[in-house]
This record gives structure tokens, C-alpha cells and sequence, in this order.
């Protein structure tokens, strides 16, 4: 692949959205700027790449740097679809879906059924867990402490100790559970 292909992909979308979050039309930007109308469009559609000179006068009127309008758009955000979530079972009438792994975090959604439980012997030194619960009961014992969370609550705790979750109630428990780690990954998960 041509390596300015990527930067070209960049620029057009990025100068397309700071443009748009300002409101201003090609022609709007074109006035400001002094770059003809059709050169920014062409800017635009990835169908030609600037000079450093109209760029500087672009980021100059926008009110931003060369390295932002240039930055790929992966460093930003990725957006993971709902079709792409790995989901696992939890138990009966239960799962766990991950919704987001970058390595170093994981973001997780639980559904547990009434009276099921989930063991955990500890992910890598060094783990954290942060729980919201969304719906129902959890109770969790981590390192032999235990806690109670009722909808709403949030714990944060040691990742790195066997844990279990227990439903406790009569409905299903929903919570989002996220998994930082502080080291390396735990395996079971890897991306």
C-alpha cells in the first residue's frame, strides 16, 4: 500500500469533520481561508494532497494543527459493532459479553440469572475491576471480603484475587464490569 494513502484518508475526514463541527459550508472555509472552493473539495475526496502552504493556511483558519488534521482516525476511537461482541455463557440463562478489549482494558456486560454464580481464580498482579450494576442484586467476594450491590452501586476492587459474583435476588443481575490490567494480560482474553 502506498504509505500516503493513509495520511490522504486521514486529512480528507478530519478536515471534512473540523469544518462541519464549525458549521461552515466548502464555500464558508474557501472565503476564510483563501483555498479555492474545488481544491478543498478535492481535499476533501482524498483526490489530491495540499501543499504544506494551503494546509497551513487551512489549519490556520480552523484554528488547528497540521498533526491533528493529518492523525488517523484509528488513534482516536474504534468503534467495536454489535455483531462483533464476543459473547460467552454465564451459567444457565446467563452471559458474558465483551464489549471492548484494547490489551490493557476490557469492557465487559453481564446478565446472571437468579441464584447463579461466576468464579474467578484472579487475573495477573496487579488487576483492578470496576462493577456498576444496572439491574438486580450482586453480591461479590474478593480475597475473602464480600460486598453487596443493588442497582445503581458501583465497587471497585483487586482483579488479581480469586473472586466470585453471585446473584442473591429472584431477577436477573445486570452489571458492566471493566478490567484494567496493570501488567500483562490475562491470557484467557488476550487480543
Amino acid at each position: 500500500m502506498d504509505p500516503v494513502e493513509p495520511v490522504s484518508r486521514a486529512l480528507a475526514a478530519n478536515l471534512r469533520a473540523a469544518r462541519q463541527a464549525r458549521g461552515w459550508r466548502l464555500e464558508d472555509l474557501a472565503t476564510r481561508s483563501g483555498v479555492s472552493r474545488g481544491m478543498l473539495q478535492q481535499i476533501e475526496t482524498g483526490r489530491t494532497n495540499p501543499s504544506i502552504a494551503t494546509l497551513a493556511r487551512i489549519c490556520s483558519t480552523l484554528g488547528v494543527s497540521i498533526g491533528r488534521l493529518v492523525e488517523p482516525p484509528e488513534e482516536l476511537g474504534h468503534v467495536v459493532r454489535a455483531a462483533e461482541v464476543a459473547i460467552r455463557p454465564a451459567g444457565p440463562g446467563g452471559q458474558a459479553r465483551l464489549l471492548v478489549n484494547d490489551g490493557r482494558a476490557e469492557l465487559w456486560d453481564f446478565l446472571i440469572a437468579p441464584g447463579q454464580e461466576l468464579r474467578s481464580p484472579g487475573h495477573p498482579e496487579g488487576t483492578g475491576e470496576l462493577l456498576h450494576v444496572n439491574t438486580g442484586e450482586l453480591a461479590v467476594t474478593v480475597g475473602g471480603a464480600a460486598f453487596s450491590l443493588g442497582p445503581g452501586d458501583a465497587l471497585r476492587m483487586r482483579g488479581d484475587r480469586p473472586h466470585v459474583y453471585v446473584n442473591p435476588g429472584e431477577e436477573p443481575v445486570r452489571f458492566t464490569m471493566t478490567v484494567i490490567y496493570g501488567g500483562r494480560q490475562d491470557p484467557r482474553f488476550a487480543v
